[in-house]
Parts: C-alpha cells; structure tokens; sequence
C-alpha cells in the first residue's frame, strides 16, 4: 500500500473517531435534557419542552363540555404537555411568563373557550391548580415580559433555583345552556414562554421580597398625591419599596364590566374609589428574630425597653425556605431565625410543614382596613363604619362565603387557587412584627422617639382610616373628616407611617380573630369548630411563636393591654378601639366569649398560590 493510501485511511479513520465522539458527547448532553423525542424552544435562561408536533392545542369541531367534564379531558386533541426548565446561575432570580397565542384565523368566539392549567414538579400528579376553567382572555397590550397583544396571561412567577415545572393544558368549548351539539368552528392556541432576570423586571426594591402574588382580577395600584388618587401600577418598574416602607398595594374592583376595563387599561390609569370594595397590602414572607430582649434600636429610636421597643430583625425569605429557630437571640449578631406559620396555609403548619395539605406562601395580603359594608356585601376600604356588632361565627361564614365565592364564582374577581377567611393572631404577628422593624413604621425616619408606635384611630364613630394627633389621643369625633387615611396625621396610624400601610390596628374598633382557647365555643355562635386550617388554637396560656402575644418578650410592647383567653373568656380580640388611649395598640391582645359587641369587628386575610 502507498503512503497516499495509507494517509487517506488514516484521515478517514481520525473523521470517523471524530464524528464518533461527537455523537457520544451529544449523547451524554441528552441524558441531562428531556425525552430526545421532545421539542425545545429557549427563551433566554428558561427552556420548554413538549412533545407534540406543535406546541398548543387546535380545537376542530368539538363536542361543547360543561367545566367539570373539561378540566379532566385526556384525549391528545384537547390536551397539551409541556415542561418548563429554568437554570438559576450565579445566584440571580429569573422571573417567567407562560402565555396562549390564538391563531388568528380561529373563528369560534372567545367567550366560548375554556383553558384549564395544571402543574407538578415530579411529573407524575399535576395537582397544583394554576389557572381555573377562564375563558380565552386576551391582553390588550404588549406586556413588560415581550407578550405581544391578544395574548392570554396563563401563568407568572419568580424563581430562585433551577427547577423543572411541569405542566398540563386542557382546552375545550363551553356547554351553552339548552345546546349539546358541536361547533363547526376552530379555534387554535400555542403556547409561548417569556423569561427575564428578576432584576430586569426590578422594582428598585433591593430588600429581598417575594413579587405579590396577585389572585386572578386584583389590581396592584400606586398613590398619586398630586391628584390624591390611587393608579393602576406600572409592574415592570417600581410599584413597591419595602426598603422605604412602600409596602405593595392591590384593590379589586365592584362591577364585573368595570373590572374588565381596569384590568386592560394602561399603567397610570386612575381607580376611581367608589368602584373599589376592598383594598389590600402584601406581606412578603420572612423569618424573624428579636435581638437583646427588646429589639435593636433605629436612629431616632428611645431606648430600648418594653414601653418603647426596638425592631425585629427581619430577612425576607423565598417559599423555598423555612428556618426553625427560636425567634430570639443575643449577641450582637442576629441568629435563630424563625418562619412565622401565617405563611403557611393548612391543617397542621405548626407541627408539620411536609405534607400536601400545607401550602408554603410567598406572602399574604391583609385587609388594609377594618371591615365595612354588609355582611352580604363585605368592603375593606376608607372613610366608612367598619362592620360591627356580630359574633365571630357571624363574621367567619360571611368572609367565607362573599370572598371566596359560591360555586366557584367570586364576585370580587378572584379565580385560581387561592384563601379568603377572617385573620389568625398568627398572621396579626406576621403584620405586626413587619411594622416592628426597619421595613414598617419604626423605621420609616419621619418619625422620632416615641411617635414610632403606630398611632390610635380615635374616631368615636368608628370610621376607617382615622388617625390621631398623637399616638395615644383620647377619642374624640372631630378627627374622623379631618384627619382621614389621606392626611399626614392619619397615615401616622398605619403600619408604615405612610399611605402604604395597613389602617386601624391600633384603635377604631376591637378586631375578632380566629384564635381560640381549647375549642370552646361560649358564646361565637359556632355550633362546632371550623377546619383547623382556619383558626389558630391555644391549648395553654402561652402564647404561639409569631403571634405577638405573650410567647417572645413582646408582652406589654408600648405599655399595650395584655389579656390572654382563657376557659370562659376563649377567644381573642385585638388592637383595642377609638377609647383605649395608650392601652390600644399593634400588641394589644384582650379575651371574650365570642359574641356580638358595637366595638367588635374584624379583618381579611388573602392568600393565593
């Protein structure tokens, strides 16, 4: 054999070694990928999988269904898997968005279609309930994210580690009453990925806190103080700042057609308040510790001591965490972290957080002002009587059953997944310790010494929103339209200092929570207990971690009255009211029979996830 013949063999010999390893390096990258049969499409850091020839669904005369036939489809027409793949590097958040596109030659109408979205993380069970049966709703804008309009939101989220979520996509036309027949129409979606890093998105809020989760048609809203009005929020710029006691803020809207309008009007657009019925503050999940017994000090703080405390020192966590330490330490660096239950929805968060019925939450939305309105017809807003004189079963089955909507159906727009129900003394805690610290009102450096407390709403007509001259005026009636949410004196009664607090824990009306004494009724109207996911029980007269009572060193904070409940007294109320001076107060905890009182009233709780 010649030298020419033997050097093509042998170049022919180094091409097939090279094309062999190449195949073999391919082969080890698919190990670490999906199915090799899947389809990819990368947006940025995140990646989506599927498996079809397209990715959606195309919906060609179909049977019309009822909802509870819909959400539980399997034939391959109607249903569409996909697996979104999100790698977190050098420890950035990656914020996503899961759109439907409609083709545009679809030509069944809209309000005919219903998407139902399921999810999982193990690809097995898709039991987390993303987006209820909701027909094709298309933005009407180009979003921050790059969806282009007439594309429907299906799923958001912020995500601080690399992680695989698995989705399932059902479709189908709704069964119109007295019709059974098919549509001879089409209607055709496909699925579309968006991803920034979190800080793209960035709100200039360097604290840490989870982005609200917003439940179905809330509207996150700013205060505008030139026109003395509330904004539907821009998102994709600063809309909160925990840094700056700016807690995030969110409303929902009366009328069903107006809620659409709002809903797809631009960034900017005015909210007018007599179409709001509740307004909402977020509180971010975290873990707490208290320092030194009382805290640590703020400029332009008091020494610490129990009638004039320090803060909490408080890290905003994302759902991923939860810490179990004490709660307290000493020492000048701040340890034994604690994660308050509040952020936790279910049965049995106080002894277990592992199992399916507990649901770990980014944050919890708190009723920014007493109740008001009517039992049937429940309102949270300002300048208004807060709702009084019903026991607590009374108020208990009218949150339930107004919020969270009968079959299914909410007329205050919420959808998905998500809780409406009457405040534990364990979320109180988690809004309290919030305030207690740099990110709430004794930090916010307006105020000095002593006017960090947060002050009375001394209103003897229990009208909302009310704030005092000083932290602990005697109650009078000539504040109630003088010095209203919007003034400099009442925004020195919410949790912030400012407008974007939470109103009327200390003063106003005596507030009922859902924290009782060993399952003793007395006298709340209740014939038996609720689920345990709903209230907080005390089995002793030590308080729970995180419920600002008695359990941490936070008894008698600001000189606050300290009652605890007990076998004839089983059920807690909070706050104080208009007439409890320097008794009233974020800490103050009092003990009843449950009954109806004209200063009793109550609070809201939201939480989606």
């Amino acid at each position: 054999m010649n030298d020419k013949k033997k050097r093509n063999i042998f170049l022919a010999i180094i091409f097939i070694a090279i094309v062999a390893f190449i195949m073999f390096i391919a082969y080890l990258n698919s190990l670490n990928e999906q199915d090799e049969n899947w389809e990819t499409i990368k947006k940025g850091t995140i990646t989506m999988n599927y498996k079809d020839d397209f990715n959606g669904i195309t919906l060609s005369n179909a049977k019309p269904l009822e909802d509870k036939y819909g959400i539980v489809l399997s034939n391959e027409e109607q249903v569409f898997d996909f697996v979104v793949n999100i790698k977190i590097k050098k420890k950035k958040s990656v914020k996503y968005e899961i759109t439907a596109e409609k083709d545009p030659e679809s030509d069944i109408s809209d309000d005919k279609i219903r998407l139902y979205l399921q999810r999982c993380t193990d690809a097995s069970t898709y039991h987390d309930e993303i987006l209820s049966p909701t027909m094709y709703t298309p933005i009407v804008a180009k979003d921050e994210f790059g969806a282009k309009e007439g594309e429907m939101v299906l799923d958001t989220g912020t995500v601080s580690k690399t992680i695989s979520y698995y989705y399932r996509l059902r479709m189908w036309e709704t069964l119109e009453e007295g019709s059974s027949k098919k549509d001879t129409g089409t209607f055709k979606i496909k699925v579309n990925v968006y991803s920034h890093d979190a800080d793209v998105l960035a709100t200039t809020d360097e604290s840490g806190v989870n982005s609200p989760k917003l439940v179905g048609d809330m509207i996150p809203v700013v205060y505008d103080p030139q026109t003395m009005s509330w904004l539907k929020a821009d998102t994709s710029k600063a809309w909160y700042n925990y840094d700056n006691q700016m807690w995030a803020n969110a409303v929902t809207i009366k009328n069903s057609s107006k809620r659409k309008d709002y809903k797809n009007s631009k960034a900017g657009t005015s909210i007018a308040m007599e179409d709001i019925n509740t307004m909402w503050v977020w509180i971010p999940r975290y873990s707490y510790t208290l320092g030194n017994l009382y805290g640590y000090r703020v400029d332009n703080a008091l020494h610490q001591n129990v009638a004039t405390p320090g803060a909490f020192d408080i890290k905003f966590i994302n759902v991923d965490t939860t810490d179990r330490g004490s709660g307290v330490y000493t020492g000048e660096t701040p340890a034994e972290y604690y994660t308050p239950t509040a952020f936790c929805f279910g049965d049995t968060c106080s002894t277990t957080r592992e199992d399916d019925d507990n649901i770990e939450l980014s944050g919890i939305w708190v009723s920014k002002f007493e109740i008001s309105g009517t039992l049937d017809n429940i309102h949270s807003i300002p300048n208004v009587p807060s709702l009084r004189e019903q026991n607590i079963a009374t108020y208990y089955n009218a949150i339930m059953q107004e919020l969270n909507g009968k079959k299914g159906k909410s007329k205050y727009g919420f959808s998905g997944k998500y809780s409406s129900h009457m405040i534990k003394n364990t979320e109180w805690g988690a809004m309290a310790y919030l305030s207690q610290s740099k990110y709430g009102k004794y930090g916010n450096a307006i105020y000095t010494g002593i006017n960090k407390e947060i002050s009375i709403n001394n209103c003897i007509s229990f009208i909302t929103g009310v704030g005092a001259n000083t932290i602990s005026d005697a109650a009078s009636d000539l504040s109630c339209t003088s010095n209203s949410y919007i003034t400099e004196v009442g925004q020195s009664a919410s949790t912030t200092g400012n407008i974007y607090g939470v109103y009327d824990t200390s003063g106003g009306s005596w507030e009922y929570t859902m924290s009782n004494y060993k399952n003793i009724l007395a006298s709340s109207g209740f014939t038996e207990m609720p689920s345990a996911k709903y209230y907080d029980l005390y089995t002793t007269t030590v308080g729970l971690k995180g419920d600002a009572t008695n359990m941490e060193g936070t008894l008698g904070f600001y000189k606050d009255y300290s009652l605890f409940v007990n076998e004839k007294y089983p059920w807690f109320y909070r706050g104080g009211d208009y007439n409890d001076t320097t008794n009233a107060g974020i800490f103050d905890f009092n003990n009843e029979t449950g009954e109806a009182g004209i200063s009793f009233s109550t609070r809201m709780i939201l939480a989606g996830w």
